[in-house]
This record gives C-alpha cells, sequence and structure tokens, in this order.
C-alpha cells in the first residue's frame, strides 16, 4: 500500500515556497530584485499606466512590506516618464522604521502570492487581518480597489499564473 507519504516525495514541489524566496531574496541584491520587479510591472501593465488608471501613484510612495520576507518594495509613478519606479529594501541596509511612505501595505509572501493569483481578494484577506495598512488610509484603499479590478490570468504569462494558482490551492 502507498502512503501519503510517498506520494508526497513524488509530487513536483511548488514553484512559490516560502523557504526558495526567503534564499532568492537574501541572495539577490536589492539593484537585482528592483530591476527585475519593475521591468516586469512595467510591461504587465503597460496599458494601464497609458489610460492612467495609476495616476493615483503619481507624487506617492506605496511601500509593500512583505513581514515574512526580508523585503520592503517602495512603489511610485513617475509622471515625465509614465513608468513605475520600484525601490527594493532589505531590513539590514535600512531598518523598516526609517522607510519613508505614504501608504503601506504589510502581509506574508503567501498573503500577497494569494492577492496576485486573484484566489483572494483584497477585502477578505484585510478582514482575516491577512493584509493590514498603514499611513494614507485613502491611497491603499484605493490601490486595494484597484487590484480588485485586474485579472491575473490576463495580466501574467500563463506559466507564472498556473503556476501561482497552484502554489496558492496547496495553502488550503
Amino acid at each position: 500500500m502507498i502512503s501519503l507519504t510517498d506520494i508526497m516525495k513524488h509530487k513536483t514541489p511548488p514553484f512559490f515556497t516560502p523557504k526558495w524566496l526567503t534564499a532568492i531574496t537574501h541572495l539577490t541584491p536589492t539593484a537585482g530584485i528592483s530591476w527585475l520587479i519593475e521591468q516586469r510591472i512595467n510591461l504587465i501593465f503597460k496599458t494601464q499606466i497609458n489610460d492612467g488608471e495609476l495616476n493615483f501613484l503619481i507624487d506617492k510612495q506605496l511601500c509593500i512590506d512583505v513581514d515574512n520576507l526580508p523585503l520592503s518594495l517602495l512603489i511610485s509613478l513617475n509622471a515625465t516618464s509614465k513608468r513605475l519606479t520600484i525601490f527594493s529594501i532589505k531590513p539590514w541596509l535600512l531598518p523598516k522604521e526609517h522607510l519613508k511612505y505614504d501608504g503601506k501595505l504589510t502581509g506574508s509572501s503567501d498573503t500577497f502570492l494569494s492577492l496576485m493569483s486573484g484566489k483572494y481578494d483584497p477585502d477578505t484577506l484585510f478582514f482575516s487581518r491577512k493584509l493590514a495598512i498603514q499611513g494614507d488610509t485613502e491611497l491603499c484603499l484605493t490601490v486595494k480597489n484597484w487590484l480588485d479590478t485586474q485579472d491575473p490570468q490576463v495580466s501574467l504569462p500563463d506559466w507564472l499564473f498556473n503556476q501561482l494558482t497552484e502554489y496558492v490551492e496547496s495553502l488550503q
């Protein structure tokens, strides 16, 4: 008879595991993280940026704080270039209490991955206390509402969406 342990040993591990994300976050220089995320996010949301959907980020600094990884992201929209600017910060380079931001969203990597996959809406995560907001409440709510309107299956490459969905479903 085959046990559940035997079955799980042969299952391909999910792409997004906290252990994997932690190792990558520790090893990758902040400039590399910033560049990679900035390139992808500007490509994914090019239409929304050009349509002015993200104009609420002009002259604002949104902090995405991943509390189980040594990573915070500062996001703003450059009005001149019409590009999102992303700065990644590691706590040993700049402690989180020294970050300057207008609004801040805090959650675990699993919370943000669940949000990115579209499996959970921001309200559910907020009211279950998995997603916290701080600072400019209006900015955070605008971001939350905008995220609600996005379709990850359309925005993300198929392979990434499929891996993300598989991982988020494995959390349940």
